[in-house]
């Protein structure tokens, strides 16, 4: 899988590497030797979840999924199990988010993009219905993994 990753991302990559924000979402790293962590590990591994809900159980999926553009490409998970994409675009420079709840087939559209969504969860201006409220209420911290 080959694609050039937005600006935005790389620059949260590079300040913060591989870690959990607030201890609730974790960003995949594509330089991280941990499987669970690793960006190209994971976003083949939750696509082909997807593909496979998809296909065997006929679980809706609103969004097309990459290679395919616009598609989905997950770029990190909550430890609820919701799944962060990317919403590509032939221009990483508008690539924006969609969260899929854990075990369901909800899918809530963010016109952000990554750095921007981050932000509007800590600044409590935008609010994820899949996310617990009470997920950043005592300061956030990032934990390096």
């Amino acid at each position: 899988m080959r694609v050039t990753l937005p600006a935005d991302y790389k620059d949260f990559i590079a300040t913060y590497g591989s870690g959990t924000i607030g201890n609730f979402i974790t960003i995949f790293n594509p330089f991280s030797e941990r499987p669970t962590l690793n960006l190209l590990n994971q976003s083949v591994k939750q696509i082909d979840v997807l593909n496979e809900l998809h296909e065997n159980f006929g679980e809706p999926r609103p969004y097309d999924l990459y290679p395919v553009v616009p598609g989905l490409l997950p770029v990190g998970m909550t430890d609820n199990g919701d799944i962060v994409h990317w919403l590509t675009d032939r221009d990483s420079v508008n690539w924006t988010i969609v969260v899929n709840e854990a075990r369901s087939p909800d899918y809530e559209h963010f016109n952000y993009n990554l750095s921007e969504f981050i932000s509007s969860l800590l600044e409590n201006s935008a609010s994820v219905r899949a996310f617990p409220h009470s997920i950043f209420q005592n300061g956030v911290t990032f934990r390096s993994l």
